[in-house]
């Protein structure tokens, strides 16, 4: 069995951030980390990141 393995270069995924002003405005399949913060994830891969001005 062999243990070769190729490296790779990381790369940043891209994120952007959406100012809601309310909750009916979360995508349907949003999450949130224990921090609080809200994030989901487009078609296209990239990860959004909502914050909440209530």
């Amino acid at each position: 069995m062999s243990n070769s393995r190729q490296l790779s270069e990381s790369r940043a995924i891209p994120t952007r951030t959406v100012l809601i002003n309310d909750t009916t405005q979360l995508p349907h399949d949003y999450c949130t980390t224990p921090g609080g913060t809200l994030f989901s994830t487009t078609p296209g891969g990239d990860d959004a990141q909502f914050e909440m001005d209530i």
